[in-house]
């Protein structure tokens, strides 16, 4: 029975009852509530469009929760949400106590594995099979990974280990879309061009298979395999030990289904691979070739022109500054897969060749950095906070421990909001805090940014600037300047105690202060990493009050450093108060929410203040 509404939906089992047609028309009305919905709450919309049939299908073959469906990534989960009841809440998605951009296994049974970053899934799928009770042999375990994610070592790891198991059979869906957030890139992006064969003969295929009866479709796939043999010489699936099937037209729910249906009942590990149209069924979405349409804010569905088109993030603050510097000085800038999330098209533009997107590949990233420096070529090499944690024993070992000058730029640092737990940037100094040889530091405008980044060229050892997620103005030629030279800076002077923070959190407590008019001194930490020894030996006393407020866990913060040197050095304070993150995952939602859910808000700022200057 056909749905009428997608918020009626409840679970996945009305699927088995519906035909061909009905299954067409319900991708389409999906498509279209994605694009209502998402134009006003914001989050991943190019990448859930290309995926609606695929999933579909999936939930139309298998079982869930009995078979497990993964996401890699997870952000292409949004049709598997509305399939398993929560279409009612997309209107919170992504916001404060409401639907996460992720999957949840707190908000269902379906959701099997929360995958917030590339490339994991296939290594958890591995574990789920070999942990499988001899009762559970029928249950099928599927990962959905898309062609970009597929590419990184880790998943790489997980294929060989998978592909050379035996009595486990895998299904690997490769979601195919020829892109990451912008083009894929690399060799292995060259491999699957080569199994992307003709169009004449994928339009043959698809249409014999459409008419070719179940009971023959082992014969159809040989002669299939063996005229495919003829064009694609090497499979690199198949060398590691994977049947492979495709590839196949994704967003034709006739073939996904009818090749879904052959692979389940195979006991073998397998790669089914189909193309898909990333951001089908809008044509913004769909003509997007560098990434914007692939996670959005919200938008006017008419123009495809976001309501926040005018803000400039900080991503791009950096990446003028970037293009700037080059051209008095050049450099080379790598980044895995971030070329529009951290907004170097322009520098693309300007730099073909001094720019290098290496992939989804952070920890080589990290390490071709150091090869650079070693070579004595200046490098920047910038990723998100998140995903930086993902090459920590190459930064440690590789950059920091032979103290080798790479300027690292660690962007959406701090509190992100609405990606939610696994895109907060919290850990990232507690992380570089305890490398060795390490510069660490947090501009608050513009201007900073710019010098921060010529002194990190210019710095013997590795450098690394910290920027938020968030809006910021770019006028380096008008913002006032000030000394980056000194570690700390006196923003405002007063007499009962100390406020210390650093990054754009100073602006936002500058005005706190003069707002309620608080006689405290405001101090900002440009330099995290040396703290300013000799501030601190000038400002302890018995009556010295000192609050430190920062977006980041407690453990390796600004205020753990500047405790254990006041303690190592017997420096007295009256009162010390940390406003930081104490070990906690925090939840998605907007930035302002989660910093008033956690204690961090701008409420909290004031009533700890007066709190300390009153006691």
């Amino acid at each position: 029975m056909m749905i009428d509404k997608i918020e009626e939906i409840e679970n996945p089992s009305f699927l088995k009852e519906l035909s061909i047609s009905d299954l067409k028309e319900l991708a389409e009305k999906i498509r279209f509530f994605l694009i209502e919905n998402i134009s006003k709450t914001g989050g991943h919309l190019a990448s859930n469009l290309g995926v609606i049939e695929i999933t579909i299908a999936l939930h139309k073959v298998f079982d869930s929760p009995n078979d497990k469906i993964l996401f890699d990534v997870g952000h292409q989960a949004y049709t598997h949400k509305i399939l398993t009841g929560r279409a009612k809440d997309f209107k919170t998605l992504r916001q404060i106590d409401g639907l996460s951009g992720y999957p949840s296994r707190k908000e269902s049974i379906h959701d099997i594995f929360e995958s917030g970053h590339s490339s994991n899934t296939l290594s958890a799928m591995a574990g789920m099979l070999l942990s499988q009770k001899e009762s559970e042999k029928d249950n099928r375990i599927i990962s959905v990974i898309g062609d970009a994610s597929i590419a990184n070592g880790m998943a790489f790891e997980a294929l060989m280990n998978m592909g050379g198991t035996k009595n486990i059979a895998p299904i690997i869906i490769l979601n195919d879309n020829q892109m990451a957030i912008s083009k894929s890139v690399g060799s292995l992006e060259k491999a699957l061009s080569k199994l992307r064969l003709s169009r004449k003969f994928d339009k043959f295929k698809g249409s014999i298979y459409k008419i070719t009866p179940k009971v023959l479709m082992p014969s159809f796939h040989k002669l299939k395999r063996g005229v495919k043999a003829a064009i694609q010489r090497d499979n690199i699936f198949e060398d590691l030990g994977f049947d492979y099937y495709g590839p196949y037209d994704g967003n034709d729910i006739e073939i996904v289904i009818k090749t879904l249906e052959r692979v389940k009942v195979q006991n073998k590990p397998l790669i089914v691979h189909f193309q898909t149209k990333k951001g089908k069924g809008y044509y913004f979405a769909e003509n997007d070739e560098t990434g914007e349409y692939h996670g959005v804010s919200p938008f006017d569905i008419e123009t495809g022109n976001s309501f926040n088109s005018s803000i400039i993030s900080w991503s791009e603050v950096i990446s003028r500054s970037l293009i700037e510097i080059c051209k008095e000085d050049p450099f080379h800038v790598i980044t895995p897969a971030m070329v529009f999330g951290s907004k170097l098209d322009q520098f693309k533009v300007q730099f073909p060749s001094l720019l290098h997107d290496c992939g989804i590949a952070e920890e080589h990233a990290a390490t071709m950095a150091s090869g650079m420096a070693l070579s004595n070529t200046k490098v920047f090499l910038t990723m998100y906070s998140t995903f930086a944690q993902r090459a920590y024993d190459q930064i440690l070992n590789d950059i920091c421990r032979p103290n080798l000058n790479v300027v690292i730029g660690i962007d959406r640092a701090g509190v992100v909001g609405d990606d939610g737990q696994t895109h907060q940037g919290i850990f990232d100094l507690s992380m570089f805090n305890g490398m060795p040889n390490t510069t660490i530091c947090m501009p608050s405008n513009a201007y900073d940014a710019y010098n921060l980044l010529r002194a990190g060229f210019k710095n013997k050892g590795p450098f690394i600037i910290r920027y938020p997620r968030g809006s910021a103005i770019y006028d380096v030629l008008n913002t006032n300047k000030y000394d980056i030279a000194k570690k700390y800076r006196t923003v405002i002077q007063g007499s009962k105690g100390y406020v210390i923070s650093y990054g754009p959190d100073v602006n936002r407590i500058k005005k706190l202060i003069l707002e309620h008019n608080l006689d405290v001194s405001l101090i900002e930490a440009i330099y995290i990493k040396p703290i300013d020894e000799e501030f601190l030996k000038e400002i302890a006393s018995p009556s010295c009050n000192i609050l430190i407020y920062e977006q980041v866990v407690k453990s390796g913060s600004l205020a753990e450093s500047i405790a254990c040197f006041m303690m190592e050095n017997n420096l007295r304070y009256r009162n010390f108060v940390s406003m930081n993150i104490k070990n906690m995952i925090f939840e998605h939602g907007s930035i302002k929410d989660v910093l008033e859910r956690n204690g961090l808000g701008d409420d909290d700022i004031l009533r700890k203040i007066e709190e300390m200057i009153c006691d």
